[in-house]
């Protein structure tokens, strides 16, 4: 599978994520367990498929 890690201001906050949703108030993050959490207020900011990165911001 392609597992990508989440970042937040260059902090790690979630890894072996496989799904990403964008909703109005934030980002959806679920992992290869099933569990998902909220990061309220977040937006994208890069999407890396090379380094399976994907960089969040406020």
């Amino acid at each position: 599978m392609c597992e990508f890690t989440v970042k937040l201001g260059g902090e790690v906050i979630a890894e072996d994520v496989l799904y990403l949703e964008v909703t109005e108030d934030g980002i959806v993050l679920r992992d290869v367990m099933g569990e998902e959490q909220m990061i309220e207020g977040a937006r994208v900011k890069r999407i890396d498929m090379d380094e399976h990165v994907v960089e969040l911001e406020r």
